[in-house]
């Protein structure tokens, strides 16, 4: 049997994944993620599974604005 185990690297467990600067608006229920461009749009369904059911996540792709709904790069 192949057991998968996680590994240590730079102080991080691999195969946690990644996740982009992101703000989340609880009076909206949304999720605001900072993704100024690539494919890093297409994970955000995974992404959207590290917070409750009914919260909707949204592509912020200026600094800008996502500074303005309270984010920190």
């Amino acid at each position: 049997m192949n057991k998968r185990l996680h590994r240590k690297r730079n102080t991080r467990f691999e195969g946690q994944g990644w996740m982009p600067p992101h703000v989340v608006l609880h009076e909206h229920k949304q999720v605001l993620f900072l993704i100024e461009s690539g494919m890093a749009y297409l994970a955000m369904g995974n992404f959207m599974k590290n917070f409750p059911d009914g919260y909707k996540g949204i592509r912020c792709r200026d600094k800008d604005t996502f500074k303005k709904w309270g984010g920190v790069i």
